[in-house]
């Protein structure tokens, strides 16, 4: 597979150079041309006593048709030119300068029986000009160089040889000579070019290589990210019952909350800047289903989860679209209620309980059941003039208390939690109370009542 890849690489890397240097001598091709015009017409210029004036006039116009016609060819090649003609298109060329060679250097032939040398000089002096500016225009294709430059040289070159003379010789010498040099300077400035193009290409393939791997890159993290962000919903769902998870209640909601009770709830010399007793607040309420492990026991975990799922419909049936609904673990549930008026908190758990009370839950094989539930509740923030006094934790483990207290009473109960001290405004006080929690129940200044 590998010599199989390096073979398709190094022919594809032949063609691109071909290509290339098909296009370059085409656009070279459209500049030089009109140099065979502007010489044509100086040679009639110069020979018209010389020749005959017809058979000069015919010749200049042949050129002329034919540098007019290789236009056209010009224009079908930019119109019709594909990578895969492109060999087609090196033959047509090819061919159109061998027939331009010949046509400007049959001007030679003008010259056979003549013994005006220094008129065929000047004209081989125009000859060695082409072959020079082929050149410099031709010489990335070395067929297409020689094509035209032996066509156009040699024929001339012939008939000084032809004419014998001392003069003729040494100038057709001199000429073979300037001919080996400009092959020479081809074949190098040919090397040159392929060097290069090969060099343009590889760079070329390696810019594509990393601009698809950059591309690739880009793609990849476009889908990790994504991946990342499902991964994080995915983590923070409850995947039982598509609540909110603990990781989502402490890890994003938590700091959310504080951040917004601290910026909410704003002091200035101790007192809030707005009246507090116009602004809402949260509403935290901490569920358990009473008696859950009977409900297991009794009909099989299979019916528990179905149980599970049933509740927490009911728990969102009874609340808003922005409230937080999540559960934390086994059969325990906490609910975040935003922008709650605390004197409604109580009214609202209980219409929760009854809720679920009066429900009816389907179980395994179609059978049916009624449970119970008890809640802890407390508005948040707990301190009315110091609201940052007490942190998200602390009422999340006043809500348990509460919750605890309800089944120790019975069950299918909601207790509140208050505290006896909540208008108060020593700062130093309220931070006694979150200090040590238990003391403060143990004071009665955190107090549970249903």
């Amino acid at each position: 597979m590998g010599i199989d890849n390096s073979l398709t690489a190094d022919s594809d890397r032949a063609t691109y150079v071909e290509i290339e240097r098909t296009q370059i001598l085409v656009n070279n091709l459209f500049t030089s041309m009109p140099s065979t015009i502007v010489n044509s017409i100086i040679l009639v210029i110069a020979l018209w006593n010389v020749v005959p004036k017809s058979k000069i006039v015919i010749w200049c116009l042949l050129n002329i048709a034919f540098v007019l016609l290789r236009y056209v060819v010009i224009g079908f090649h930019r119109r019709g030119f594909r990578q895969d003609n492109y060999l087609l298109w090196q033959r047509v060329l090819f061919i159109s300068f061998m027939v331009a060679g010949l046509l400007f250097g049959s001007a030679g032939f003008f010259f056979v029986n003549s013994h005006q040398l220094e008129f065929m000089i000047f004209f081989y002096f125009i000859v060695g000009g082409m072959v020079a500016g082929s050149l410099g225009s031709y010489h990335n294709n070395l067929a297409m160089f020689f094509s035209y430059s032996i066509t156009v040289f040699f024929i001339p070159t012939a008939i000084l040889f032809a004419h014998g003379t001392d003069v003729t010789t040494y100038m057709a010498i001199l000429g073979l000579i300037f001919f080996v040099i400009m092959s020479v300077n081809a074949k190098r400035m040919n090397t040159d070019l392929r060097g290069f193009l090969v060099l343009r290409y590889d760079n070329n393939l390696l810019v594509e290589q990393f601009n698809k791997e950059k591309r690739n890159t880009e793609k990849l993290n476009q889908e990790l990210m994504v991946k990342n962000t499902e991964l994080k919903r995915i983590a923070r769902i409850d995947p039982l019952t598509g609540l909110r998870n603990r990781y989502y209640l402490f890890d994003v909601l938590k700091p959310r909350l504080e951040d917004e009770i601290n910026s909410f709830w704003m002091n200035k010399s101790g007192l809030n800047k707005r009246e507090t007793s116009i602004l809402n607040g949260y509403g935290i309420i901490s569920i358990d289903i009473d008696h859950f492990k009977k409900v297991n026991d009794n009909y099989g975990h299979t019916s528990g989860d179905m149980v599970l799922k049933q509740f927490s419909d009911r728990l969102c049936e009874k609340v808003r679209q922005g409230d937080v609904v999540s559960r934390i673990g086994g059969e325990e549930f906490i609910i975040i209620l935003k922008d709650t008026k605390e004197g409604k908190l109580f009214t609202l758990a209980e219409k929760i309980r009854l809720h679920v009370e009066n429900s009816i839950f389907k179980v395994a094989d179609g059978q049916k059941i009624r449970i119970t539930c008890s809640m802890g509740i407390m508005f948040y923030p707990f301190f009315k003039n110091h609201p940052g006094n007490m942190e998200i934790d602390h009422a999340f483990y006043l809500v348990d208390k509460a919750l605890y207290v309800a089944k120790e009473n019975g069950r299918n109960l909601v207790v509140k939690v208050i505290c006896s001290e909540r208008n108060s405004r020593d700062a130093s006080l309220l931070e006694s109370i979150t200090e040590d929690l238990n003391k403060a129940i143990d004071n009665e200044q955190i107090l549970f009542e249903s």
